[in-house]
């Protein structure tokens, strides 16, 4: 719109109003068109208004998309100087962790950890021990997908719930008690790999796919929490700093990941678990996808590298593209989350058990209360004509406590002693300080030498470091 035009609009309505003041009726005739002339502009032209628009959208994702982590940054005065977040403190570094995992990259830092999760089946003796306890591998659909529902959530939920507070006790003491059962089965430090991997895959994944790279107060803020959780989880050596960890999975990475056929059983389920409602037409090319986000080593530690390689080189180039496709819209053109990601979803029932929503790579619906919606909603109502189960009793749907998820012992008094040393552990993490170092029943020699002190308390540590 010109000053012409609005000059011969106000001169063509003065012609028209004939008689009035020189100034008011002038200003008002003014006014007069210069609206005129803007619904005339932008009925010639209505893509102006969609550019202006999809300017302002583009100006307010620019201002707004690091608003959370510049947020934490100023609140703590955090620099690029590692000297300004040295001395981070275990609930700053989870509240960074929250933010990455629930707000910022939520899709990428649950994708992270998961595909990592298959990385633990490169590891032979850990493979072996998963075997030997004959749940996640078994061949009975209900007692490997129920193991395979527990570990998802029990993994899932120790990251959400703030360290200290009853539930992430009552989740970390679970887990050590499982441990503990087949404590001379496993080394602390194929447990404390585990926890790098769970713990960096997100790291990892975010810093290549992510709509930003990570800061350094952030990379600190991840390491700090998961170093406390590896203590939490009975780990007898725990390395003081970042560097030392890279250090240390290197010469455990060297030492005890390669190719077995234990590994691959064990692959081999997490793969049908994955893909387990994927239709068979498409389980061929799903897994091919899966296969370029996996690392080539443990892919081959898999027994999985038969496969063409240059057809496997083209489809990960396709599949990069688009995840990097991704992280520019969620940069560009996307606005920050208005809520948080929910990491887990549960509810208490009135039995004090906790009901749960699906994950996103449920098998079956262990944990999901019966209701209307649940059995006969569209979903459900999906999951019957492709002949999935929807919940009912046999998948527990009157609830589970975290004290009794998990592999379940053979009779109902030791099943009642587990769950009650699960309820002693949780109450002492509960009241513990941190660098305290929970007892499990782990091998007592390191797999890798030359260790230093480590951190946490020297209580239940290696007696050689």
């Amino acid at each position: 719109m010109t000053s012409a035009v609005v000059n011969a609009l106000s001169m063509a309505i003065g012609k028209v109003a004939g008689n009035g003041s020189a100034d008011g009726d002038l200003t008002q005739t003014h006014t007069l068109a210069s609206a005129l002339a803007a619904r005339t502009w932008l009925t010639v032209k209505p893509w102006g208004l969609l550019i202006l628009l999809a300017n302002l959208y583009i100006f307010w994702v620019y201002f707004t998309r690091y608003s959370r982590v510049n947020t934490i940054k100023k609140k703590y005065g955090y620099t690029n100087d590692p000297a300004s977040y040295r001395n981070m403190t275990i609930e700053t570094a989870q509240e960074i962790e929250k933010n990455l995992a629930e707000w910022d990259m939520p899709w990428l830092f649950e994708l992270g950890w998961l595909f990592n999760f298959l990385a633990t089946a490169s590891v032979p003796v850990l493979s072996e021990t998963i075997i030997k306890s004959g749940h996640f591998t078994n061949t009975d659909p209900m007692i490997a997908q129920q193991r395979q529902e527990d570990t998802i959530i029990l993994m899932s939920s120790m990251m959400a719930h703030p360290l200290r507070s009853r539930s992430s006790s009552l989740i970390l003491a679970r887990i050590n008690e499982h441990h503990n059962f087949y404590g001379q089965l496993i080394n602390s430090d194929s447990v404390l790999y585990l926890i790098w991997l769970f713990g960096w895959g997100p790291v990892q994944a975010m810093e290549k796919f992510g709509w930003r790279k990570l800061q350094p107060f952030e990379l600190h803020g991840m390491w700090i929490f998961w170093r406390e959780l590896a203590l939490r989880l009975g780990c007898k050596y725990v390395p003081e700093t970042l560097d030392e960890m890279i250090a240390w999975k290197e010469a455990f990475r060297k030492q005890e990941v390669g190719p077995h056929a234990d590994n691959k059983v064990f692959a081999d389920a997490m793969k049908d678990m994955f893909l387990y409602k994927v239709p068979e037409y498409a389980r061929g090319f799903a897994f091919q996808c899966i296969l370029t986000l996996v690392d080539d080593e443990v892919a081959a530690a898999c027994l999985w590298d038969s496969l063409k390689a240059d057809y496997h080189r083209s489809l990960r180039r396709r599949v990069y593209r688009l995840l990097r496709l991704r992280a520019f819209v969620h940069r560009y053109l996307t606005l920050p989350r208005r809520s948080p990601y929910m990491r887990t979803t549960y509810n208490k029932n009135e039995q004090g058990l906790y009901n749960f929503e699906a994950t996103t790579y449920s098998t079956s619906p262990f944990y999901v209360k019966v209701t209307l919606w649940s059995r006969w909603g569209p979903a459900a109502l999906l999951n019957r004509v492709r002949g999935f189960a929807v919940p009912g009793p046999m998948y527990f749907s009157e609830g589970v406590a975290w004290e009794s998820m998990g592999a379940r012992r053979n009779n109902k008094a030791k099943q009642q002693e587990a769950e009650a040393k699960v309820v002693a552990q949780a109450k002492a993490l509960e009241n513990s300080s941190y660098g305290f170092r929970a007892k499990v029943n782990f091998q007592p020699k390191p797999l890798v030498n030359g260790l230093s002190l480590g951190y946490g308390e020297r209580s239940n540590a290696y007696a050689t470091a």
